[in-house]
């Protein structure tokens, strides 16, 4: 049985727990370990963001993270233009 995947989701919350009492060093030691298991954790205003990968690093998924945001800006802008095509048509 594997134990580690069975408490991923306490891990997570005991980590935003530690995080919010200004345990960082709990906090970044829970982050660590989830690294090694592909679960990536973030840090926001709105608090954690929590990315299950199924390989891959950190750095891969942040690598994949900036190029789907700049599709996402590409296309926004591709679509401003398409709309002020019609209202010019």
């Amino acid at each position: 049985m594997d134990f580690d995947n069975i408490y991923i989701d306490e891990l997570i919350d005991i980590r935003e727990e530690a995080r919010q009492t200004k345990n960082y060093k709990l906090s970044d030691k829970i982050r660590d370990f989830l690294d090694t298991k592909h679960i990536f954790v973030f840090d926001t205003k709105q608090g954690q963001t929590v990315y299950h990968q199924g390989k891959g690093t950190r750095v891969d998924l942040i690598k994949r993270l900036k190029k789907e945001k700049l599709a996402q800006k590409l296309f926004d802008a591709w679509l401003y233009s398409i709309n002020k095509s019609i209202e010019n048509f």
